[in-house]
This record gives structure tokens, C-alpha cells and sequence, in this order.
């Protein structure tokens, strides 16, 4: 099978998710407005098609992002919702949830995670659920982030995704690896063009069970 890839530029991301250093706090956030109160230092989004067990195949969303709140006006972008579509005999599945909030006392970096019974599911309709969580330990100047991985035996939910929102961001990306046999219509929106906007294609085997 072969995969076609946008927008993929992983060498390049600003940031390693999971690590926060005393140095994070102190970056350069010049030119950007901060009167909003928050910045979105990286927004990282895959989508990937993996070989099911139901022979055919799963769409696979992964989601980070890494946050630093200015003031307590944006305290808001630190509750996070997200949908998940029902089917009558399958639904998707929300897995690999981290959360923390990472303040700066005395020079060390403070990490404090979210609890899984912290997170909360909500019945929006028949098809769909939401869940939500806050994070802890909020306070101005700390960094949020968080992960998490959306399996899906749906194809028709490949995830959008918004480059720039609310608040500013300063990298914004997302990479969509598919078989080459399947189409879908790309929409953009906006007048800003993309920083980087490629297309490879590769080789890879699938693995489907029958």
C-alpha cells in the first residue's frame, strides 16, 4: 500500500512534549499579542489509518498541545472538551490521556497531573459523548499540556483541524498519512498561507485480520 503524507515535518516541532524546563518559562513570546492571556506554544495533530481486527481498517487521531497561560482571563483553555461519535454497534474510543499543569517554585519545575477520575463524560445526543476535564494546579504562568490518542472504526471521521483559533499559536500542524485508494475533500479556510505545506508518499505494509 502506499501512504501520502502533508504537511509532515516532525525533525522541526519547537517544543518535546512531556519535557518542561525551567528555560520554557522564560521563552520568547515576542510579537505575539499577549493581551489574550494564553499562547499556544505547539499544536501537533496526526492521523494515521491503522489495519483493524475487523478487517479493514481504524482511523487514528493523536493530539498535543502545550499551553502558557499569562493571566487568569484565560484560565478557560485550560478545560478541554472532546467529542466522540456513538455508532449503534461501535463507538470510538479516547485512550493515552496525559494531562499536567508545570508551574516554576524556587527554580525547579513542578509537574502536577491530572487524576483519570478527574475526567468527565457527558451524553450530548445519540451519537455522540463528550469528555471533559480542567486542569490542576492553575495559576498565571504556568504551562499546560496535554495528549491523548482517538481511535475510530468510522473513516467518514477524519478530524479536522483549526491553525489558528481564539488565542495565538505559535505552531500550528498537522499531518494526515493515508492509503493512496482513499479520498477525501481538503477545505482551507483563511488568507494566511501555510509556513509548510508538503506532500511525500511512501511505501508500508498493513497489518488486517479477518
Amino acid at each position: 500500500a502506499e501512504v501520502r503524507s502533508q504537511d509532515k515535518n516532525n525533525n522541526k516541532l519547537p517544543v518535546k512534549f512531556g519535557k518542561v524546563t525551567p528555560e520554557d518559562f522564560n521563552s520568547n513570546i515576542a510579537g505575539v499579542d499577549t493581551s489574550a492571556g494564553a499562547v499556544v506554544i505547539a499544536d501537533y495533530g496526526i492521523s494515521t489509518f491503522d489495519g483493524s481486527a475487523k478487517g479493514w481498517f481504524d482511523l487514528v487521531f493523536k493530539h498535543s498541545r502545550r499551553v502558557r497561560i499569562l493571566k487568569k482571563t484565560a484560565f478557560d483553555i485550560a478545560t478541554v472538551t472532546i467529542t466522540l461519535y456513538v455508532g449503534d454497534r461501535d463507538q470510538e474510543k479516547l485512550e493515552g490521556l496525559r494531562a499536567s499543569t508545570y508551574t516554576l517554585e524556587n527554580g525547579k519545575v513542578v509537574e502536577t497531573r491530572l487524576d483519570d477520575k478527574s475526567v468527565f463524560t457527558d451524553r450530548l445526543d445519540k451519537h455522540h459523548i463528550q469528555k471533559k476535564f480542567t486542569f490542576p494546579a492553575l495559576k498565571e504562568g504556568a504551562i499546560i499540556e496535554y495528549t491523548y490518542t482517538q481511535t475510530s472504526p468510522y473513516l467518514f471521521e477524519l478530524q479536522p483541524w483549526a491553525f489558528q483559533g481564539s488565542y495565538p499559536r505559535l505552531w500550528s500542524e498537522y499531518q494526515v498519512d493515508m492509503p493512496e485508494f482513499f479520498r477525501y475533500v481538503t477545505l482551507g479556510y483563511g488568507y494566511v498561507p501555510f509556513g509548510v505545506n508538503t506532500s511525500t508518499s511512501q511505501n508500508v505494509t498493513f497489518h488486517l485480520t479477518f
